[in-house]
């Protein structure tokens, strides 16, 4: 018995690092932009510290991207406050939250530690008689083998050609965070997508002309679409890359001039007006906005993927704004009642936290400005609510 419980506190204490380091504090970073070269953003946090920002930059070594940032901190809501500040009172509208390290890691260099010095060799009386010298007997040392060298083979390409699409704001240069979405044809309802200002490989089309069709998602900016030539890239690209890749510049437009928020992760769940849990920091970052900002005043809009009536699950007597469960009520409803639910239960939430509610309007859009076909893989960004701001 007593060999048990031994065996047990030792695998207790074995754990306890690893606890330890999964309570690690995250690090949030507030980004205003993200440039390939560091001559850029080096000029771009020039630019933001004229602005009275206390901006810096760091690189981001898996995208191998420099991050211009004007908060780095532990207080995730704090984070998603200053990126809603920053969207709603400033020119730069594609802020957003990085969570993670910032900067090249430089690996520690262990100095060699010195050789100890020899002690000197005892002095010898000396000897007047000749001493005898034996011959030491002949070791026939066995010749090197040498080793050719191990050629690292290439690491093979991925299946058809390089493409490089980048994400411009065509109204400061800066690079933009945004998805590019690729397709046979506009009608098409299936998607391939890609991150912008990343290398990507794209196979043939199976069309006889041998195009593509384009379009770009970028938070805070106009959809934009083109057609790609598939077997002449360089009618459309800007340069061609180291890789041999076409390089191809797309200058984005922001959707809308003066204040209004678009969010990155407000979510809802499917045919719902519950938000999805990874919702709750951008949300938390509006209320701050507004506790700090007394005199401003909203109105949310609510949008659904389609404009056809559906069965919907709606938050009732719930308390919990972020969860399926009891309490919910379940009903059949136009997309105009749907899209007014998800901007009242937005309303409601601000409420919880202290907001006045005299100070926020609702409108519910229904379904008639979506972003994506109602059929089309990417149907879900359809589902979304966006924040109209109003200063006196």
């Amino acid at each position: 018995m007593k060999r048990i419980l031994l065996t047990a506190i030792l695998f207790c204490l074995f754990l306890m690092p690893s606890q330890a380091q999964d309570s690690t504090p995250k690090t949030y970073y507030v980004i205003i932009g993200a440039f390939a070269k560091v001559d850029n953003a080096i000029l771009f946090t020039k630019m933001a510290n004229e602005q009275n920002f206390q901006a810096a930059y760091a690189m981001n070594p898996l995208r191998k991207l420099y991050y211009v940032h004007v908060l780095e901190t532990q207080d995730r809501r704090k984070a998603f406050a200053m990126m809603i500040k920053m969207r709603a009172e400033t020119e730069h509208k594609e802020t957003w939250v990085f969570i993670g390290s910032l900067g090249e890691k430089i690996p520690e260099i262990k100095q060699p530690e010195p050789e100890p010095e020899p002690e000197p060799e005892p002095v010898q009386p000396v000897i007047e008689d000749v001493p005898i010298i034996e011959e030491e007997p002949v070791v026939n040392e066995p010749e090197p083998v040498l080793i050719p060298p191990v050629k690292e083979e290439p690491k093979p390409k991925p299946p058809g050609n390089p493409f490089y699409f980048k994400l411009v704001n065509e109204n400061t240069g800066q690079e933009v965070r945004g998805e590019v979405h690729i397709q046979e044809s506009s009608k098409a309802s299936e998607f391939q997508r890609f991150n912008g200002n990343e290398l990507i490989y794209l196979t043939a089309p199976k069309n006889t002309k041998g195009t593509y069709f384009l379009s770009v998602q970028a938070p805070g900016f106009k959809y934009q679409k083109m057609t790609l030539d598939y077997k002449n890239p360089t009618s459309s690209a800007d340069e061609v890359g180291n890789e041999g890749e076409a390089v191809i510049t797309l200058n984005l437009i922001q959707a809308r001039k003066g204040d209004y928020i678009e969010f990155n992760e407000v979510r809802f769940y499917r045919n719902s007006s519950i938000f999805q849990p990874e919702s709750q920091a951008e949300l938390d970052g509006l209320v701050d906005l507004m506790k700090g900002n007394l005199k401003y005043k909203i109105r949310i809009h609510g949008h659904v993927n389609g404009k056809n009536d559906r069965d919907i699950t709606h938050k009732g007597s719930s308390s919990n704004f972020f969860d399926m469960g009891t309490g919910n009520i379940k009903e059949s409803a136009s997309s105009k009642k749907l899209s007014e639910l998800r901007a009242e239960v937005a309303k409601d939430y601000l409420i919880s936290q202290g907001i006045d509610g005299d100070r926020i309007k609702i409108k519910g859009e229904g379904g008639v400005q979506m972003i994506y076909g109602q059929n089309s893989t990417l149907s879900g960004y359809n589902d979304r609510i966006e924040i109209e701001v109003i200063k006196h």
